[in-house]
This record gives C-alpha cells, structure tokens and sequence, in this order.
C-alpha cells in the first residue's frame, strides 16, 4: 500500500498499518466504459470497520490502517466541505468522513472536467435537513487524489467506494446509503488551509 504521495507538497507523512479485515465486500462491472488507464470498468464497495477514531496533532505522522482510508486516528482539525482543485491530507479529510461527510476522490491521467462535473452534480444533489442554515449547507469534499490506485472513490466513515469507471447510478446509490451517517453528526465548518498549503 502507497502512502500519501505528495508528502513533500503537503508536508505532512503518513504511515500504512496492515489493512483489517474488508466486510460485505461486493464487486460489479457496470457497462460503462472505464477511464484511463484502465481496460474495465470495475465498482468495488465494502465495508472496513475503524480500529481508532483518536485524534493526533495536526500535520503530524498518520497510521493509515488502509489506502485509500475509511476511518481510523485523524487530525483533530477536519476539513471544509467543498470542491477543491488540489489535494488534503488525510488527517483533515478523516475527520470529515467522522462528522458524517462523503469525499468524492477522483485520479485523472489527464484534465477530465465530465468527472469532476458529476462529482458535484452528485454533491450538490444532496438536501441534508441537518445542514440547513449552516455555512456548508451538505457534508461532502470533492477533491483530486493524485496517488489513487484506482480512478474515483467514495469514502465515509467505516464505507468505501471505489472505481475505474464513472458510473453515476452505483456511485449516487453509495452516497445516499452513506452520507450522514459518521459517529459524531455535525455540520459545524471545518478549516480550510488550501491557501496556506495545508501543512506548510
């Protein structure tokens, strides 16, 4: 398993611990076709149970118990809902996912705006009755992750999503079953370092 790959950029490091066991893991192959590189389109969702939920300081050496992440030790500042151009650490996005956010990670070999486009149609979709009035009216961070192993992802808390194709029916499915759903239900806003550089 890779770690983040941006460690320079970002500033912060991050270690993989072995990956607990996946649950109700399922596999589909819709009939889209799949992004580059890949020669299949291949929807994977499963279940991955957290084995931590403690907070470390901000910036600091991560343990990842698996990559792409779905729970576990996290900074104890979260990250802004929102759309991003430029990746986040870890540790903030852990975080999110506890407060009950969807990310909506995506890993292009080229610019692919129709992918990031129904990333935030998907996001903008959701009428969450909690958020209403707040500063971030949904829970959701749609942002790149340049060291994907496969071309987007869904995570929330303790649930993963991931794919080599777009395919909106599966990927909307996941989020409705999903959003809302991390063991603290907050809406309050995070941070967001994007201009600072995260961990400069």
């Amino acid at each position: 398993m890779r770690c983040w790959a941006l460690a320079a950029l970002l500033a912060c490091s991050c270690t993989t611990s072995p990956a607990g066991p996946r649950e109700d893991e399922r596999v589909e192959r819709p009939a889209r076709p799949p992004l580059a590189p890949f020669d299949e389109c291949v929807v994977t969702t499963y279940r991955e149970p957290a084995t931590s939920a403690a907070h470390v300081p901000v910036c600091s050496s991560l343990p990842l118990a698996s990559h792409p992440p779905t729970g576990g030790e996290h900074f104890g500042t979260w990250a802004a809902f929102g759309v991003y151009d430029a990746p986040i650490p870890w540790g903030f996005l852990i975080h999110s996912m506890e407060h009950g956010a969807v990310v909506l990670g995506y890993r292009c070999e080229e610019p692919c705006p129709e992918v990031v486009s129904e990333l935030v149609a998907i996001a903008e979709g959701i009428d969450d009755p909690r958020c209403r009035g707040e500063d971030f009216p949904r829970r959701v961070i749609v942002a790149p992750m340049p060291d994907l192993d496969v071309a987007l992802v869904a995570l929330a808390w303790e649930h993963g999503y991931l794919a080599t194709c777009l395919d909106p029916p599966s990927l909307r499915a996941f989020v409705d079953a999903r959003y809302g759903r991390g063991p603290e239900d907050t809406c309050f806003a995070g941070a967001d370092r994007a201009a600072d550089g995260w961990c400069p």
